[in-house]
């Protein structure tokens, strides 16, 4: 006989998933409300705000990895002025932003040779403050281009935020086949097209939106079409990138800087991963 489950087991279980809800749909409106605030003034503000999240990074991807103490903070002093020489070099050269990656690289490789660990290949080591710099140093270079370079960052936030909305609801109300269940058990194959899906047409319709009613132009057509859902693709893919990085070290969260949601790291894996391909294919499209 299966025992009658109490009411107000019941009612505290809801309770906590309706509170853990709400945490992470307040944290989430609080950092999208950032994000768009930092993209409409650009400049300064907008370097600010994704520096300090691409340090915030950094520090939780050496956490990650199994650096604690001193050789956490080693790696994080030299990463950190990798990114922020490679800021410097996007914001004040005329230099591809592909290129002004090189100080980040440099720096992961100085950490690399400073900090070992038995075990752990210095790939990882090198790989941080590249990762933490694609926060920022594309979408920099590309937010300089004016009206035109606000509309660009905001369609990746809207391919990034939609894809993930849509995989979210897609995959809970259709179910069906995991994606990668060693990796990421919850995910599914509906979701993951739903977002690529949705992903895809509604950013593509606010580019279009943009152009009628704001006269911002960018790029149209099928090649919109096709940068957008290879954005979006790639968005899903940084999002299970992590999951698999998490499921190396054996972690379940980057951290717990965000109510609800966990580390930095967390919240911004698949936006990393767009933002690093977008301005590879910008500049290999040059558009």
């Amino acid at each position: 006989m299966i025992a009658p489950v109490e009411t107000s087991d019941l009612n505290t279980g809801g309770s906590k998933r309706t509170s853990e809800l709400q945490k992470r749909v307040l944290s989430a409106l609080i950092l999208a409300g950032l994000a768009l605030s930092s993209a409409w003034y650009g400049g300064v503000a907008f370097a600010i705000v994704w520096g300090v999240a691409a340090v915030a990074v950094l520090r939780e991807w050496n956490s990650v990895i199994g650096f604690t103490q001193n050789s956490l903070w080693t790696c994080l002093s030299v990463g950190s002025v990798g990114i922020i020489a490679s800021i410097v070099v996007v914001s004040f050269t005329s230099i591809a932003p592909t290129l002004a990656f090189l100080p980040a690289f440099l720096a992961g490789i100085l950490a690399a040779l400073i900090v070992k660990r038995p075990g752990l290949s210095p790939v990882w080591i090198i790989s941080g403050p590249i990762y933490a710099a694609s926060i920022i140093v594309g979408p920099l270079a590309l937010r300089a281009r004016g009206s035109e370079g606000l509309l660009i960052i905001v369609w990746l936030f809207f391919v990034v935020w939609v894809a993930d909305i849509g995989a979210f609801f897609v995959g809970r109300q259709l179910g069906g086949p995991k994606l990668w269940p060693s990796v990421s058990p919850k995910k599914t194959w509906s979701g993951f097209l739903g977002g690529l899906v949705f992903g895809t047409i509604v950013p593509v319709a606010t580019v279009y939106c943009a152009k009628i009613w704001l006269s911002v132009d960018w790029i149209d057509g099928w090649l919109l079409v096709f940068l957008t859902i290879t954005t979006a693709l790639v968005a899903e893919c940084g999002d299970l990138f992590e999951s698999a990085m998490k499921r190396r070290f054996g972690v379940k969260d980057t951290g717990t800087l965000i109510p609800g949601h966990g580390g930095l790291m967390d919240r911004l894996d698949s936006y990393t991963a767009a933002a690093f391909y977008l301005v590879v294919m910008t500049g290999f499209l040059a558009v």
